[in-house]
């Protein structure tokens, strides 16, 4: 019997639609031309006010992304394995579950791996991925794809935005459909036609 496919996948900007990440480019470069930081690192917020301006960010995580149909699809009749890792800060947790709730898709992830000590993004998601011995991971942080390329044996898919979408990347995809379906047919999984929930 051939092996599960185990899929990993980031919550915001691939299984949550985030119209916000469209910002992300703006950061690196801020970060990396104009200030010159080069070491990965993300900012936590230590004070009440810049958390709860972190949650006000984080709720615009809207809706499914495009492409939660087909991952239920393929976890609910066992051709994949599905993991939601999520490197969200600890007191997005809450928020986090009720969303999962709320669109009915808690139950298509064999896993949930949130941040609760609050680790560095790219560290946590490098230690969840070889934990569970991830085939694939899904992510849309080019930072964090750039990180974990080279340090794992996963294969890594990227999400990409309007503004970075330039870079050049051998995965890199639109949206979690587009990475779901070519991640079947690279592993020759059957999507039936007109697939649905």
């Amino acid at each position: 019997m051939k092996k599960k496919i185990r899929i990993g996948l980031d919550f915001d900007g691939v299984v949550a639609y985030n119209p916000m990440r469209i910002f992300r480019a703006w950061v690196a470069f801020l970060k990396h031309r104009i200030l010159g930081i080069r070491k990965l690192r993300f900012w936590y917020p230590k004070y009440n006010w810049q958390k709860f301006m972190w949650v006000i960010i984080h709720e615009s995580s809207i809706f499914p992304a495009a492409g939660s149909e087909l991952l239920a699809y393929l976890a609910e009749n066992n051709l994949i394995e599905a993991h939601l890792v999520t490197a969200r800060y600890s007191f997005l947790d809450d928020a986090l579950r009720k969303w999962l709730k709320k669109y009915k898709i808690e139950h298509v992830f064999k896993t949930i791996s949130l941040n609760t000590n609050d680790e560095q993004p790219h560290l946590f998601k490098k230690k969840i991925i070889n934990k569970f011995r991830l085939d694939y991971f899904i992510e849309d942080n080019y930072d964090i794809v750039n990180y974990l390329s080279p340090k794992n044996p996963s294969k890594i898919y990227w999400i990409y935005n309007i503004f970075d979408r330039w870079y050049d990347y051998p995965e890199k995809y639109p949206y979690l459909e587009k990475a779901l379906r070519a991640i079947c047919q690279k592993e020759k999984i059957k999507i039936k036609a007109g697939y649905a929930r």
